[in-house]
């Protein structure tokens, strides 16, 4: 995605999902929201707006390219 494409898209996001992040629900200011892929790119994910949602940085990262929410552990 180009910035402006990201850009909206987060607005997007923003207007469908409000502020918070989408796995641990902490609403956030704007600019610490990041994009984050439900199914991530390497495993064939896309920048779609269906694909994507805003999380805090620590859950994004913690997810890494995950299927599953953050921290899940298989029980």
């Amino acid at each position: 995605m180009n910035p402006k494409q990201k850009h909206n898209k987060k607005q997007k996001l923003i207007d469908d999902y409000g502020q918070n992040c989408w796995w641990c629900g902490k609403f956030l200011p704007r600019n610490q929201l990041t994009i984050e892929h439900l199914r991530p790119k390497s495993r064939g994910g896309s920048d779609c707006i269906e694909n994507l949602r805003l999380a805090c940085l620590s859950c994004n990262q913690s997810r890494g390219n995950s299927l599953y929410p953050p921290n899940w552990v298989r029980g």
